[in-house]
């Protein structure tokens, strides 16, 4: 599973390096500075943002039956993955999505349009997980912005991955039995 994913996120990284191409005649720098600030401002905002985001999902995960549900049908998933894995996941997932749908896309059909799509390709297959379109839509929104106010990738990089990387481990270590309780697993992350 985690070859197939990183290979899916590679090829992600050539369309999204490939399309700027077409439609700029170049590819752009990746992690083009802020214009508004110094690279340490869209790293701290990032990571910042990102530690209240796993923060708020967390304390919902321990406190409302759908998305312990979800938390746990995803951590269902990523059983096989080992932490190298999850590492990689959380990297290059973050990376290709957040060049593909804020490098690319947001600059060509804006933050609506964007955040919707980016929330639709988080179609999930199983009923537990039928909060992770919405929040999905919530969080481009919540990235979108980041890129808008910054004018760079690097901060909602930075959020996406952290988000990624503590939220699956944290879905990881509370894979439950049915009725089980999340709670005690929240202070672990």
């Amino acid at each position: 599973m985690a070859r197939m994913l990183l290979a899916f996120y590679a090829i992600l990284l050539a369309v999204t390096v490939g399309l700027q191409i077409v439609f700029d005649g170049r590819v752009g720098p990746l992690f083009a500075p802020s214009p508004v600030g110094p690279a340490e401002v869209d790293v701290a905002l990032g990571v910042a943002v990102g530690l209240v985001v796993v923060w708020l999902s967390q304390w919902a995960a321990t406190r409302m039956k759908a998305v312990r549900e979800m938390s746990e049908a995803l951590g269902e998933l990523l059983a096989p993955l080992t932490p190298r894995d999850v590492f990689g996941q959380a990297f290059f997932s973050a990376l290709a999505e957040e060049l593909f749908f804020r490098g690319l896309l947001q600059p060509r059909l804006g933050l609506h349009v964007t955040a919707i799509v980016f929330g639709l390709v988080h179609l999930p297959r199983d009923r537990r997980l039928r909060l992770w379109q919405p929040l999905g839509v919530l969080l481009g929104y919540l990235l979108g912005w980041m890129f808008e106010v910054r004018g760079s990738v690097l901060a909602p990089f930075l959020t996406h991955f952290v988000v990624n990387y503590f939220n699956m481990h944290f879905m990881m270590s509370t894979r439950l039995a049915p009725g089980g309780s999340a709670q005690g697993a929240i202070g672990r992350v």
